[in-house]
C-alpha cells in the first residue's frame, strides 16, 4: 500500500456503526448503585459509536449486571442480548486446556507426553514436542496452517504440520500457535476416544451448566446467533462458512471458534471458582505462570488463559478472542472477586479498550471512563458533504485531470503540513503515478470513519480491478487531505 502522511505514527482500523444504542438487558434498574449507573451510562456512549454486543459486569454484593447493543442481525433488526451466541475465536483455548487437565485426571494422558505418542506419524524434528509445549506456546510449531478461509481435514492439519518448519527447537521460547492447539484438539480426540467437541461437552460443559457453547452439538435452530460484520459487511453466521461437519476446519478446531454467550461465559467462570469440576491443586497449574515475557513482566502464559498482575498487585485471569469480525473480552479478576465479559459481532477500533475501561471504573475512584470507539457511517457514494466535495475532486482528477489541475488541488484542498513535509513536486509524482494505473473508477463503497477518515472501494476502469483509497482529513485545517494512502495491486 502506497502512503502519504503529513504525521507519523497513525494507524486507524476501520469499523462499523450500524448499531442501536439502546440499551438492553440490566437485570436491575442501574440508578441503584452509582457505580453501576456509571458503567451503564458509559457503555451507552459506546452504543452511540458503534459497539455492538453483550457486556457482563459481576461486582461482590451487586446483581448481575448485563447490557446489550446492536443487531445480531442487522439486516432483519434482530438485536443483541445476553443469551445471543456469539464467536469467542482465541478463548477456545482454554476450554482445550481444560480438557487436558482433565484428562490427566483421569490418568489418559500427561503433559508431559511427548506428542509423538499420539501422533505416531509425526516427524522427528517434532518428536520432543510435549504436551506441555502445546500448551504454552513453546513448542516451535508455525502461528497457523494454512489461511482462515481454507478447509483442512484432521489428517490433512497433521501432514502439514509435521512437514511444517520448526522456528525453534521445543521449550527454546515463546511463540503464539492455533497449530498446537489444533494438535491438542487431536490429542484429546486420541486420549478420550471422544470426538473434541464431544468429550468437552460430556466433562466439561454440561457439569457446568453451560447450555449454548460448543460447536455442532447445541441445538442452534432456535438460539439466536450472532452475525459477523466487517467494512459494512455482513459476513453471516460463524457455522455458514468453512465449517465440516464436525465443526470448523481442523486449523481452527480447537484453538478458534466455540461460539457462546455472555451467560455461559459467566457459568463457566463459576464453575471455575468451585472445586467440582476442576481440584484446587489442577487449577493451581491451569493458571500458573509459565512463561513470563522479560519485556512484559505483568504478563504470563499459562495453559490456555494470561495471568496479569494489575497495577495494584492483585492477580487478573484473562484471554481475548478475535477474528476480524468478532472480538471478546473475559477478565477475571480473581483476587476481587470481579468478572468483566465483553462479546462483539461488530468489528471496531476501541472494543479492545472497554473491558479496562470498565475495570478502571470499578477500582479507581472518581475515575472518569473515555469513550474508545468512533462511529463509521456507510454510503454507496460520495457523502454531500466538505470531505464528499473534496473526495469528489480527487477520484474527477483521477480520470481527466491535468498537472495543472493537480497542483491547484494540492496547493487549496491539501492541508499546509502535508505539502510542507513532502514538497508539491512528491505530492503531485504520487498521484499522477495513480492515475496513470487507475484511470476512471467506479465507487463499491464509501466508509467514513468518526468524520476524519474516508475509505474508497473502487473499481479502476484500466485496469478492471479492485483497489482502496483512504483519505484523511485534518479537522483544524478546514477539514483539507492531510494523508493520502491507496491500495492498488502490484500486478496492475
Amino acid at each position: 500500500m502506497k502512503h502519504l502522511f503529513g504525521f507519523v505514527g497513525i494507524f486507524l482500523t476501520l469499523f462499523l456503526s450500524l448499531t442501536q444504542c439502546v440499551r438492553t438487558g440490566q437485570k436491575y434498574p442501574v440508578e441503584s448503585d452509582p457505580l453501576i449507573q456509571k458503567i451503564a451510562d458509559y457503555l451507552d456512549q459506546e452504543g452511540e459509536n458503534g459497539f455492538s454486543g453483550t457486556v457482563l459486569v459481576k461486582i461482590p454484593g451487586q446483581p448481575l449486571f448485563t447490557a446489550s447493543y446492536g443487531f445480531s442481525n442487522q439486516e432483519k433488526g434482530i438485536k443483541n442480548s445476553a443469551e445471543t451466541v456469539f464467536d469467542i475465536g482465541s478463548l477456545t483455548k482454554q476450554f482445550t486446556a481444560a480438557a487436558i487437565l482433565k484428562l490427566e485426571m483421569d490418568g489418559k494422558l500427561s503433559v508431559h507426553d511427548k506428542i509423538s505418542r499420539y501422533i505416531i506419524d509425526i516427524q522427528s524434528d517434532k518428536s520432543n514436542i510435549t504436551i506441555h509445549h502445546l500448551l504454552t506456546h513453546t513448542s516451535g510449531l508455525p502461528y497457523q496452517i494454512g489461511t482462515d478461509h481454507e478447509v483442512i481435514s484432521r489428517s490433512e492439519l497433521i501432514n502439514r504440520i509435521s512437514e511444517s518448519t520448526l522456528a525453534n527447537q521445543p521449550g527454546e521460547s515463546h511463540q503464539f500457535s492455533n497449530a498446537g492447539y489444533n494438535l491438542l484438539g487431536v490429542i484429546i480426540e486420541e486420549a478420550s476416544g471422544m470426538s473434541y467437541e464431544k468429550y468437552l461437552e460430556k466433562n466439561l460443559l454440561k457439569p457446568a451448566g453451560l447450555r449454548l457453547t460448543g460447536y455442532r452439538i447445541p441445538d442452534w435452530s432456535q438460539a439466536n446467533m450472532a452475525n459477523g460484520y466487517r467494512h459494512c459487511r455482513n459476513w453471516g453466521k460463524p457455522i455458514e462458512s468453512g465449517w465440516i461437519e464436525e465443526g470448523p476446519s481442523w486449523n481452527q478446531m480447537a484453538s478458534v471458534g466455540i461460539l457462546s454467550t455472555a451467560l455461559d461465559l459467566y457459568a463457566w467462570h463459576e464453575a471455575l471458582t468451585k472445586d467440582d469440576l476442576l481440584p484446587p491443586e489442577v487449577k493451581d497449574r491451569l493458571y500458573y505462570p509459565y512463561f513470563t515475557d522479560p519485556a512484559d513482566p505483568n504478563h504470563s502464559t499459562a495453559y490456555g488463559w494470561m495471568v496479569i498482575k494489575s497495577a495494584r498487585n492483585t492477580k487478573v485471569i484473562a484471554h481475548y478472542g478475535w477474528d476480524g469480525k468478532f472480538y471478546t473480552d473475559f477478565l477475571r479478576y480473581v483476587d476481587d472477586k470481579v468478572t468483566i465479559i465483553l462479546l462483539s459481532n461488530r468489528f471496531r477500533m476501541g472494543n479492545p479498550s472497554m473491558s479496562y475501561e470498565i475495570a478502571n471504573c470499578i477500582f479507581r475512584e472518581n475515575f472518569r471512563p473515555q469513550v474508545q470507539g468512533k462511529k463509521t457511517d456507510c454510503h454507496d457514494s460520495l457523502p454531500k458533504n466538505r470531505l464528499g466535495q473534496l473526495a469528489g475532486k480527487f477520484l474527477g482528477y483521477l480520470e481527466s485531470g491535468t498537472s495543472e489541475d493537480w497542483a491547484k488541488f494540492i496547493d487549496q484542498d491539501c492541508a499546509k503540513h502535508l505539502v510542507n513535509k513532502y514538497s508539491q513536486e512528491h505530492i503531485l509524482e504520487i498521484v499522477t503515478n495513480l492515475q496513470n494505473k487507475s484511470g476512471a473508477v467506479t465507487i463499491r463503497q464509501v466508509r467514513v470513519t468518526d468524520n476524519r477518515v474516508m475509505d474508497i472501494e473502487l473499481i479502476s476502469s484500466k485496469k478492471n480491478c479492485d483497489y482502496l483509497i483512504r483519505l484523511f482529513f485534518d479537522e483544524e485545517d478546514d477539514y483539507r487531505i492531510r494523508g493520502i494512502s491507496f491500495d492498488f495491486p502490484e500486478n496492475n
